[in-house]
């Protein structure tokens, strides 16, 4: 009989599963269920895109006749209302149902609502996950003199810096001392700060929202120190909300997002998760984890749809991101401190030649690191991360990339 596969989003990670369970099995039945109405686009992509670097066709991997030549049912702006682990069964705002006798779900999630009071009633706020999130914010930057970005999130610097690259006043807000507080310390926020500034961007840190008003065609927002800043559109990155309202009254387990194990198995029969809902056991640190990277969740789909189809692998991977840091870049690896607090580490930055590096050890390996300026070195220290063989020689030695050649 032919197996029945159910894929709840189309990310990468739910693209990336149809696919490799199609090119293994040629007569499978696989629908996929998308809530937005675009084919698979490059969500990595999308700071290119804001700064005006792509065009939007660029962004696009996948057109609707991609899914067809591979006989992958989809159906867009469509999403799981409830799933039915006993009946096997997946139910959808459209009223259809769909039988499995395997599921995905890697439905990711969406901004959270903006927590400050009086900011959701604002006619000109945008989160920034999505395609359209992205033409959204490029239509009211362009028509603005100045832009508020609010959050400490790495979706508030890349909107923070792609709305400066397109020649917008910026003033970022937030309510810790740095930008990534949990995973640069101070040095490196510091530096984060100085290449912002130097593009233009003004940073208001340590403060708060207090309340919002109309201001001579423009709007205000007075913080919790007094101080005021008249804008235009207000663009925030503050975390998301995971898409689990279909698993909730079944026996999963819920925490933030999807709790399964190193095989991306859910503790409901055949029912796995992956990408950024997925809290995955990761064997980097040997504890649950969840990752919002691309690679990290194409990856989970490469797994998981092996799993699905019978095998038995665990996930191991060393998560990457790599962007543009105000002219700068910035790279992280692995495991850092916001998800592992006991990590110890080691470092070296300047000021005047703009570069920063911290490594992150556990238990004698490599397992973490944070780059700011030329990424030398990376490929190598990606090496060791995954060979997870113990650190003998003196750890500051891998600060230098010329210390990497040798063995470590």
């Amino acid at each position: 009989m032919t197996r029945r596969y159910v894929i709840l989003g189309n990310g990468i990670a739910g693209q990336t599963c149809a696919e490799e369970l199609r090119a293994n099995d040629p007569d499978c039945s696989i629908v996929m269920i998308a809530a937005e109405r675009h084919p698979l686009y490059n969500r990595v992509a999308l700071p290119r895109y804001l700064r005006g670097q792509v065009r939007e066709e660029k962004v696009l991997m996948r057109t609707v006749e991609d899914y067809q030549k591979r006989n992958l049912e989809i159906h867009f702006e469509t999403w799981a209302t409830s799933i039915d682990p006993a009946a096997k069964l997946v139910r959808t705002n459209r009223g259809q149902e769909f039988p499995y006798d395997a599921l995905l779900v890697s439905t990711g999630g969406q901004p959270a609502p903006p927590p400050w009071p009086g900011a959701s009633e604002l006619p000109c706020i945008f989160g920034f996950q999505t395609l359209d999130d992205t033409n959204a914010i490029i239509a009211a930057a362009d028509r603005s003199q100045r832009v508020l970005v609010m959050g400490g999130s790495f979706i508030a610097y890349e909107l923070a810096e792609g709305i400066a690259h397109r020649g917008v006043k910026v003033t970022w807000l937030m309510r810790g001392p740095r930008f990534l507080r949990y995973v640069l310390d101070p040095e490196g926020g510091a530096l984060c700060q100085q290449l912002g500034e130097e593009m233009g961007v003004e940073f208001i840190l340590e403060d708060e929202a207090k309340r919002f008003a109309p201001s001579n065609g423009h709007f205000l927002v007075e913080t919790e120190k007094g101080r005021k800043v008249e804008f235009d559109a207000l663009c925030y990155g503050v975390g998301l909300q995971y898409y689990t309202q279909p698993l909730e009254g079944t026996e999963a387990e819920l925490r933030k997002g999807i709790v399964t194990d190193s095989r991306l198995r859910t503790n409901l029969p055949d029912v796995y998760a992956a990408g950024d809902i997925a809290v995955f056991f990761d064997l980097m640190v040997g504890k649950h984890n969840q990752m919002g990277t691309w690679d990290n969740a194409m990856a989970h789909g490469k797994v998981v749809a092996h799993n699905m189809a019978g095998a038995d692998e665990e996930y191991f991977d060393v998560p990457t991101y790599t962007t543009t840091m105000f002219g700068s870049t910035m790279a992280v690896m692995g495991v850092t401190p916001d998800v592992q607090p006991e990590l110890e580490s080691v470092r070296t930055f300047s000021y005047d030649e703009k570069f920063f590096r911290k490594l992150f050890f556990w238990e004698d390996r490599l397992v973490g690191a944070i780059m700011i300026g030329p990424p030398k070195g990376r490929k190598k220290l990606i090496e060791i991360m995954r060979s997870r063989v113990k650190i003998t020689r003196p750890r500051d030695e891998l600060l230098d990339p010329a210390n990497l050649k040798e063995s470590s």
